[in-house]
């Protein structure tokens, strides 16, 4: 597991002014259709935001890498591990063209975090993953005995010859966790990166059976898959299981650019109302 440290003392200062408000950064696609940006921009990010506000919670954005060591180094182990995809140590060459870091602030201090990354897929995703290319910029000089990825989700072999969206060290601390902060940072997370980058899929490797359990509701994916084992920096050739969460972006751009993503007491995972209007009534019933 990563321990952080490679941002020097005289780097910080620099690492906190590198983050600016979302509504700052935001700033989509021309090529996008009007009435989306319109959809966005007018009905879904100032409730998401207000959400957040309204807990004394600043969501801001950076586009240095290096932010996310910082927000992990000061997790007080929130952030379980660094993922390879956002530790500068194995992306030198890490841009803001490829780059977001977003953090939950209050009163200047960090209070959760969600970071991804651009990647370009040569290959299919499992060999891209299984050859350590995904995972680290050299893989000659960086990718080593015992480094090692196996892959068996099947989604991977259909990931091919495209750029996805790599996302994961998501955290929240102690004190902001339960009701709707991490839903709310997720859908902003999710709007920023539909509506600034171009990509195919965006992926997340997860462990743990409270993170599956909310894959669709609070996380916003079409897809998981069994079968991604991998060791971890720094920890031997032990092989961990994680499992693969995905999503295509037709599918991105029909079920998270709709008015229902504002209310954040609706799981994203829910059709539109209008195609299945009882569907709410009868999974809260169930629940």
């Amino acid at each position: 597991m990563h321990d952080g440290g490679h941002v020097s003392a005289n780097d910080m200062r620099s690492v906190r002014n590198a983050f600016r408000d979302f509504l700052d950064e935001f700033t989509p696609d021309e090529a996008l259709p009007f009435d989306r940006i319109h959809t966005v921009g007018a009905a879904l990010i100032p409730p998401l935001l207000s959400s957040l506000e309204s807990q004394g919670l600043r969501l801001v954005v950076s586009r240095d890498l290096a932010s996310a060591d910082w927000l992990y180094r000061t997790s007080a182990g929130r952030m379980k591990r660094l993922i390879q995809t956002n530790d500068v140590r194995f992306h030198p060459n890490a841009s803001s063209a490829d780059t977001v870091v977003m953090a939950l602030f209050r009163d200047n201090e960090p209070q959760g975090c969600i970071a991804s990354r651009l990647i370009w897929c040569e290959r299919s995703l499992t060999e891209e993953m299984e050859s350590g290319r995904f995972w680290v910029t050299h893989p000659s000089s960086m990718w080593r005995a015992p480094d090692k990825c196996i892959v068996r989700a099947n989604v991977a072999k259909i990931i091919n010859a495209c750029h996805v969206v790599c996302t994961g060290s998501v955290y929240l601390a102690q004190g902001v966790t339960g009701g709707h902060t991490l839903a709310a940072m997720l859908r902003l997370h999710h709007l920023w990166v539909l509506c600034h980058w171009r990509w195919s899929w965006l992926i997340a490797i997860i462990e743990g059976s409270l993170v599956r359990r909310h894959a669709f509701d609070v996380y916003g994916l079409t897809g998981i898959d069994l079968g991604v084992w991998r060791t971890r920096p720094g920890e031997g050739d032990e092989l961990h299981r994680y499992d693969l969460l995905t999503c295509p972006r037709d599918a991105a751009m029909e079920s998270w650019l709709r008015i229902e993503t504002s209310d954040l007491n609706r799981p994203m995972g829910l059709p539109p109302r209008s195609v299945f209007p009882c569907a709410e009534q009868r999974i809260r019933t169930d629940a």
